[in-house]
């Protein structure tokens, strides 16, 4: 089973941006930073869904390929944890307040994964 990102996923993460702009008190900067973030959120899902595409590759596929697929899900857990890492260093060096609010944001964005997930498989 191919496991791949569906429109749903897109839409219930769009949602999360009326929670940017809750969590902002408004448009101004914060509402572009937060924006940012879940955008760079998104592309880490997307990242993660590749991650596991590889994995499950790198155990089917025999001896070179599968050490190329196992190469490929090993880079792509560093650019998720590096994804990660940007964020979170950003955020503190902009505004450290803004670091509660990004945490809120990942916990809106983990449910919405599960949610996608759960529907999908």
């Amino acid at each position: 089973m191919e496991k791949k990102i569906t429109k749903k996923f897109y839409y219930l993460s769009s949602l999360n941006m009326v929670t940017i702009v809750w969590l902002a008190n408004g448009f101004n900067l914060d509402t572009l930073v937060l924006f940012m973030v879940l955008v760079v959120l998104v592309l880490n899902h997307t990242t993660l869904v590749k991650m596991i595409g590889a994995v499950s590759q790198s155990m089917i596929l025999s001896n070179i390929e599968a050490k190329r697929a196992l190469r490929k899900a090993l880079f792509l857990i560093c650019f998720k944890m590096t994804l990660l890492a940007v964020i979170v260093c950003g955020i503190y060096f902009y505004n450290i307040n803004l670091i509660s609010k990004v945490m809120i944001l990942m916990i809106f964005q983990l449910i919405i994964q599960v949610v996608s997930i759960k529907n999908n498989y």
